[in-house]
């Protein structure tokens, strides 16, 4: 008798996403004929959430992981991801062994994101930024910063949640230092004027200076110069403006969006390979699923579970479903004794009331917390992990409809 070949997933990137889609799939196809391999380029996982609280010399978890897949039937690679052909279905890899490629049946693509350094001159030569890896990320920044000298400047660039939590955290630990927020537009406007107020009140009280509406226009070894004509001197620059994927998809030519992330339609497959999967930061839908998309750890576990839940119902020949889910909540860090939570349930957007202080750090480090256990449970109990708002998607589909029927009567004079 002929024995059938396994079935080879394979999937690209070990973080929230990445270990949540190959965690599930191991469970969920352990009963079938399959061959689950997961990539990436270091051998421990990545905390996103408290990358800022590293870069000042804090410990933070690193959990190995090969650690977090013991005992499922996951094969581990370390190694970079260099190239993908979609039409032969391979993918290369560098490892410390040299180069090697992978075949794969179906690919995970959960390459996540990283700091955007292009656009803004001066920013990859001269700039720190909250990365994993790269000359110039954490350890790097770490290893700066202790040596500041008393009254020298850090310039933080970026107005989001990360440029206040890196400009908070490196203020609360290097006290003698001066630090300036620069943004491009208003600081902490990304979730309304309620928690915006919260935001620049904490700002305020940790006397960190803020250089609002002062987009940088080039960034030099001491320090920044903005598009008004100004220069701000600075011992260091901590660049926080944005974040994109890497271009691996773009390159391979499949469809991607500005920020690199992989076009797919409402099962998280690619919109021009349908045995790609996208998930984490590296996905961007095409179609509406009633909540915003943006990246975020919340985001990487749904989209990892429901990738698995797919490509399990494929190999099942089920139905798959569409993406759709509910948000819960966010907090941001405003340094070790300071932060600010509020619900965001079910659209992402802020609601309810607002926590600060202790009740706020304690709220976001359950959080931070909570997520890792979220990846250690699903090993154990597959499926384990489960969402709210599955229906949202349905009914933002309806309301498209509703709204494409009178804009078309309109167009028709009905």
């Amino acid at each position: 008798m002929m024995t059938k070949q396994a079935t080879r997933i394979l999937v690209l990137g070990g973080g929230y996403a990445g270990i949540m889609a190959a965690l599930r799939l191991a469970g969920k196809t352990k009963r079938l004929n399959t061959q689950i391999t997961l990539v990436n380029g270091l051998d421990h996982f990545v905390e996103r959430p408290r990358l800022h609280e590293a870069a000042i010399g804090a410990k933070i978890r690193q959990p190995v992981i090969a650690h977090l897949l013991r005992g499922t039937a996951v094969t581990f690679v370390r190694g970079w991801a260099t190239a993908i052909d979609p039409d032969v279905q391979t993918v290369a890899i560098k490892t410390d062994g040299g180069e090697e490629t992978l075949g794969y049946d179906y690919l995970v693509y959960a390459l996540g994101s990283q700091t955007r350094r292009q656009g803004v001159p001066g920013v990859a030569q001269f700039a720190y930024t909250l990365d994993a890896v790269g000359e110039r990320a954490t350890d790097a920044m770490q290893n700066r910063l202790n040596k500041l000298s008393s009254g020298e400047t850090v310039a933080v660039v970026g107005g989001g949640a990360t440029g206040l939590e890196v400009a908070c955290e490196v203020k609360a630990t290097y006290l003698q230092s001066a630090v300036k927020l620069v943004t491009a537009g208003a600081a902490g406007d990304f979730k309304g004027e309620r928690i915006q107020m919260h935001l620049l009140e904490a700002l305020a009280e940790q006397g960190i200076e803020l250089c609002e509406n002062s987009p940088v226009q080039t960034v030099r070894e001491d320090g920044v110069q903005l598009q008004d004509g100004r220069f701000l001197p600075a011992a260091a620059t901590i660049w926080c403006g944005g974040f994109q994927v890497p271009g691996l998809a773009k390159e391979a030519g499949i469809p991607v969006n500005g920020l690199n992330q992989l076009l797919a339609d409402p099962f998280l497959r690619s919109t021009s390979y349908a045995n790609i999967y996208a998930v984490g930061d590296a996905v961007s839908p095409v179609k509406d699923p009633g909540t915003p998309v943006r990246m975020s750890l919340f985001v990487a576990l749904v989209t990892g579970a429901l990738a698995a839940d797919n490509l399990t119902a494929v190999l099942k020949q089920k139905s798959q479903r569409p993406l759709s889910f509910a948000t819960y909540g966010q907090a941001v860090g405003m340094g070790p004794h300071d932060a600010v939570g509020f619900n965001t349930f079910p659209a992402d957007r802020a609601v309810g009331p607002i926590f600060r202080r202790k009740t706020a750090v304690r709220l976001r480090s359950f959080f931070v917390w909570l997520l890792l256990a979220f990846l250690k449970i699903e090993r154990r109990l597959p499926g384990f992990f489960f969402w709210f708002g599955k229906g949202r998607f349905s009914r933002q589909q309806k309301k498209m409809g509703k709204m494409e029927t009178a804009v078309g009567r309109l167009e028709s004079g009905d």
